[in-house]
């Protein structure tokens, strides 16, 4: 008895220590079965395509990573996807991500937002701009064939894509553009913090790789243009206007969803990804070495 309540104790205390520093949840796939993995998670997609490795990033405490697959025309991928019910005005998450293969260009990545009230299920609404009292949604993503960094985002008041009412995700793209290695681990972490007030548009997202920050989008900065839904940085042009999230304070940032969304490969080319070492904050949490 007195064994069971000192583990217990122990345990707790961890809990406590992490939270008094903002961390709101781990992840670092040393579980002894998927089974208990996904015991963590709320939502899943495509398990039977997950299994454990033995490769893991440098400096890592652990033993194991998470592998997700994709099989042409048997599954679009996989994700898993937490739910924050609290909720949080701002939130940083930081994974690791190896690309072991890259046949097809991936659809979309990992990322987080909110839903009003929060979602136990990842929901899509892709093409519908939110109205700023039930949604949103950011994610950072390996963009085109060269591959490159950039973000993928829907909130109220997004740009369409030529036509008024024709809405997709609007892109931000770096400048210069952060290229995406191949075959090796990559520390990468986002962040979004909410608008407050909520009739104000100064909201911000950013996101860091290997813990060098890459783009950092606020109301006055950067420099740079609109064409049509995709945001250009330029010197001497006009200015980002900032995120208006929302227009409703009950809409929180209460989700990460880990992600690796393909439509496009060709069949027998099977893409693989690793991701491990996953820390979801209020704080920057920054590359392995600087973990709390």
């Amino acid at each position: 008895m007195k064994i069971i309540i000192l583990v217990f104790t122990l345990s707790l205390t961890f809990v406590l220590s992490a939270q008094e520093n903002g961390i709101m949840f781990t992840e670092d796939f040393e579980s002894a079965s998927k089974e208990e993995m996904l015991l963590k998670w709320n939502d899943s997609y495509n398990t039977e395509g997950m299994m454990f490795s033995s490769d893991v990033p440098s400096g890592s405490k652990g033993k194991q990573s998470l592998m997700m697959t994709y099989k042409p025309g048997s599954d679009s991928g996989g994700y898993l996807y937490k739910m924050f019910p609290e909720g949080f005005d701002t939130l940083y998450a930081r994974f690791y991500v190896k690309f072991i293969t890259n046949y097809s260009q991936i659809h979309h990545f990992s990322g987080m937002g909110g839903y009003n009230p929060p979602s136990e299920w990842s929901v899509g609404r892709a093409g519908i701009r939110p109205k700023g009292n039930e949604k949103f949604n950011s994610g950072i993503e390996p963009n085109g064939d060269n591959g490159t960094w950039d973000f993928y985002t829907y909130w109220m008041s997004m740009h369409g894509y030529a036509d008024p009412e024709y809405f997709w995700g609007n892109s931000f793209n770096p400048d210069p553009p952060a290229k995406v290695p191949f075959r090796e681990w990559i520390c990468v972490e986002i962040m979004i913090i909410l608008n407050n007030p909520v009739e104000q548009s100064n909201g911000e997202q950013a996101f860091w790789i290997d813990g060098k920050e890459i783009i950092h989008l606020g109301r006055g900065f950067p420099s740079g243009y609109w064409k049509w839904d995709r945001f250009i940085p330029s010197a001497g042009e006009g200015r980002f206007e900032g995120f208006q999230w929302r227009s409703n304070d009950s809409l929180k940032i209460n989700y990460f969803k880990l992600s690796y969304y393909m439509t496009k490969g060709k069949p027998g080319e099977i893409d693989k990804v690793l991701f491990d070492d996953v820390v979801v904050s209020t704080n920057y949490i920054g590359p392995l070495k600087e973990d709390l």
